[in-house]
């Protein structure tokens, strides 16, 4: 059988004078343990029993609390007494504060003759053998003189070890190395090596001067055997006797534009470089600032470092050298494609150098004579900037004059022109150029990927092209206003979309609308709904990765759908019964969007402007009524994230704004709102008060543990509540009654007469009700007033009901945790069975 909570076993004792406390004892013994164990306030009457009983169970009980009752736990060191001493000074260091342990001290002055003290399980004995600084400094002032020299003894020895660890004291540590010269200069090779070795060495090396005093074979042999570090071989590579293989592990390693003083490395070493380069961009970050800080000069590089695919696309743009370099080998090959086209088709495959290639190019342009772009492809999304044959064609493309690039991209692939734009900053004669003799479609390639900048968007918009409009929906991160201006085909004039005929709308590509049906993207699919194209309000309404929640973006649809297309395209999708990828029967519209759908194609027969209706009826809908009845619906789910979420879909489907407080709260004047919405809305910047004294309530009643809210009819009050549904304990408490009283939802009285089960309600009292007694009071204290009120009462339930009759105190503790019913009920009931 379950015991009695220890808050209902402290009420009872707290009730019962000296001699009933006295015969509760050994009737209610578990209950008593219990409670003395437990933090639960132990009465004074009950308190007194046990410090005057020698019952060690009921003083062990006691002691197992003491460290939490601080007056009671200085009772119980002044007694003295061994058996329990152990106890209350702890057994690890932390458990009680020097003052609790010196208290224990204290009190055992007085027995201190008592063998119990140095018995086998005595607290002397124990601290004999213990060396904690916490628990032996308290012992100093203990009556027991062997165990203060241990103590000590053992404090003494703390102290010096800490002293010696303090700086300026005897340390076990090995002094600090002392510190490394900054300059080195080894006079050999083996002095050399032993300092390109040492990680010590952050300074200057200075290599030995003296003829043939580097050994470069061991220097070779050292770095094949473990590699030296860049900054090692970058002192090397200054040297000028430094061999071929250690300048370019140095030119490698290093940034590639070498040390003050270094001498160019060989070509050799460069095309080796390149070579071994699998995607060339390694081969960039060598050759690149080599050639702009000057170590490798332009002309030496164009005519001696191969293979030239490699480095073209490693050469720096920006450099005032490359430039004229490359213009003098571009006026070799003049305006005329064919030499280009040669060049084009031996670049993936060369491997000489920049001269050889056009060289070659120039004796291979009969065979490519009138031909066109050899395997053209068109613009890839995303286009990926690679070292390939089409990049390198490019880099010698940006060296010609404006005439031959206008020439010769007449016959340039789609990508080629691509990466044109992308890549390689055409100036804008050159790109109105291309776009006059190609067409806007060409600028798609533009749109590449979901990096394309704001600007780059604005820019392309205003052509008002499909494929380009395809391009940027599908590629680019355009904002939702911009997604639903390419779905609606309405073109784009002076930095806005403009309103267009239905005749003069942009088609919509068909790459476009497959995008957008195999999108699970949700800003994708809700564009839809303002296309007024019906292929995409079907694909939207059909997508299981998409829902419209609110009534004014269905109602918007409808309308877009029937400027653009006439109230049949609406009679069509209200009458739909398939919509691809959507499974239920039932038409994905709401009822209600479909019965004003319904009445604006009635209208429309009667020659009433049906279309006039459905406007009406979704800007209704999106007004601040209408975004307060969406919030009031959606705002109130069971999900602790349902305001954020409601307020997120609102600003989603028909746009930001404001909340409507007003019509907030006038809906709540007309029908309470549910207690979770007026809850989510009580802490929002500014909350109407009604609503938010509103929300007080409203927050109490969800907090009970039984309470389940509805979302018609009035809600309970507090003391309807307290009559209708149980109260609940959590680990001796029943916050939610607690949280109700403070509020002054319910008074004590209720709880006496209503509460139930028992158990919560007397947990409730034993702490309510202590207040009474504790502190200065006044008559004119409203609460202290019912607070005395509220004792009296139970004590004359108590009078009335059990008397002084010890068994009927006992019964009443041992009904108590499976009673359902009220206080009155439970002594009513305990005194019927012992009377």
């Amino acid at each position: 059988m379950r015991l009695a909570d220890h808050s209902a076993v402290s009420a009872a004792y707290a009730l019962a004078d000296q001699d009933l406390t006295r015969a509760l004892i050994p009737r209610i013994r578990e209950e008593t343990l219990g409670l003395l164990r437990s933090a639960a306030p132990v009465p004074p009457f009950l308190l007194e029993e046990v410090l005057a009983s020698r019952d060690p169970q009921l003083r062990s009980a006691l002691v197992a609390s003491a460290g939490l009752r601080g007056e009671v736990f200085h009772r119980l060191a002044a007694l003295g007494d061994p058996v329990v001493a152990a106890s209350l000074y702890g057994v690890s260091g932390w458990d009680r504060t020097p003052t609790q342990r010196a208290a224990v001290w204290q009190g055992a002055a007085a027995t201190a003759d008592d063998p119990g003290w140095q018995g086998e399980e005595g607290l002397v004995t124990r601290l004999m053998t213990v060396k904690g600084k916490e628990l032996l400094e308290p012992a100093l002032l203990s009556p027991f003189p062997e165990l203060v020299a241990h103590a000590r003894s053992v404090l003494d020895g703390i102290a010096e070890r800490a002293a010696r660890a303090q700086p300026g004291g005897r340390t076990h540590h090995s002094p600090p190395a002392s510190r490394r010269d900054w300059r080195r200069e080894p006079g050999t090779t083996e002095e050399l090596v032993r300092d390109l070795r040492d990680k010590d060495v952050s300074g200057e090396i200075q290599l030995p001067t003296a003829p043939g005093a580097v050994d470069w074979e061991r220097l070779v042999e050292e770095h094949r055997a473990e590699p030296f570090g860049a900054h090692r071989l970058g002192v090397l590579w200054v040297h000028p006797g430094c061999p071929e293989e250690l300048g370019r592990g140095a030119f490698e390693q290093t940034t590639r534009t070498g040390p003050a003083g270094a001498a160019a490395p060989p070509s050799s070493v460069l095309t080796q470089a390149a070579v071994e380069s699998d995607n060339g961009h390694s081969f960039a970050r060598l050759l690149g600032p080599g050639v702009t800080s000057g170590a490798f000069p332009v002309d030496r590089v164009l005519r001696e470092v191969a293979p030239a695919r490699k480095v073209l696309c490693a050469l720096p743009g920006d450099h005032e050298g490359v430039q004229t370099a490359l213009v003098a080998q571009v006026a070799r090959l003049g305006w005329d494609f064919a030499p280009w086209r040669a060049v084009y088709a031996m670049l993936p495959r060369f491997s000489g150098t920049v001269t050889e290639l056009v060289d070659a190019a120039l004796a291979e342009t009969p065979k490519h004579r009138g031909k066109p772009w050899p395997t053209p492809k068109g613009p890839e999304f995303p286009s990926r900037r690679q070292p390939n044959g089409r990049a390198a064609w490019l880099r010698l493309y940006d060296a010609a004059d404006h005439p031959t690039r206008c020439v010769l991209a007449e016959h340039m692939d789609g990508r080629a022109i691509q990466q044109l734009l992308l890549w390689h900053s055409p100036s804008d004669e050159l790109r109105a150029h291309i776009v006059q003799s190609r067409g806007p479609a060409v600028l798609a390639g533009v749109a590449s990927d979901w990096q394309t900048t704001p600007e780059v968007i604005a820019d392309l918009i205003p052509y008002n092209d499909p494929e380009v409009n395809a391009a940027l929906f599908v590629n680019t991160n355009l904002t939702q206003a911009q997604r639903r201006h390419v779905l609606s085909g309405r073109r784009w004039q002076d930095g806005a979309s403009v309103d267009t005929a239905a005749a003069d709308r942009l088609p919509l590509t068909r790459t476009l609308v497959h995008s957008v049906q195999e999108s699970a993207r949700r800003p994708w699919l809700l564009a839809c709904a303002d296309s007024g194209d019906p292929v995409l309000c079907g694909i939207l309404l059909g997508s299981p990765r998409a829902k419209i929640h609110t009534r004014a973006l269905e109602l918007r649809m409808l309308v877009r759908l029937w400027e653009r297309h006439g109230p049949d395209a609406v009679r069509e999708l209200l009458e739909e019964t398939d919509f691809p990828g959507r499974t239920q029967i039932k038409h994905p519209l709401t009822p209600k969007t479909l019965e004003t759908g319904r009445a604006a194609l009635a209208a429309e027969k009667d020659n009433e402007g049906g279309l006039a209706v459905l406007r009406t009826a979704s800007e209704v809908a999106g007004n601040a009524a209408g975004r307060a009845e969406f919030l009031c619906e959606k705002g109130a789910a069971i999900e602790s994230d349902a305001w954020e979420r409601a307020v997120e879909l609102l600003e989603e489907e028909v746009g930001p704004g404001p909340v409507p407080w007003a019509e907030l709260a006038a809906a709540h004047a007309s029908k309470p709102l549910h207690d979770r919405l007026l809850v989510r809305l009580a802490p929002l910047t500014d909350c109407p008060a009604a609503i938010a004294e509103d929300a007080v309530a409203a927050g109490l009643r969800l907090s009970h543990p039984e309470y389940r809210p509805r979302r018609t009819g009035k809600p309970p009050t507090a003391s309807e509540m307290l009559g209708k549904l149980p109260l609940r304990l959590e680990n001796g408490v029943c916050r939610w009654l607690e949280r109700a009283h403070q509020t002054g939802q319910v008074t004590l009285p209720e709880v006496i007469r209503v509460g139930f089960p028992a158990q919560a309600t007397v947990a409730f009292l034993s702490k309510a009700l202590t207040p009474a007694d504790s502190g200065p009071t006044t008559d004119t204290d409203a609460r202290t007033e019912e607070i005395r009120a509220a004792r009296r009462e139970v004590a004359a339930l108590a009078a009335e009901h059990l008397a002084d009759n010890p068994e009927g105190w006992a019964l009443a503790l041992r009904l108590i945790p499976e009673f359902e019913g009220t206080l009155p009920d439970l002594l009513l009931a305990s005194g019927a069975v012992v009377g």
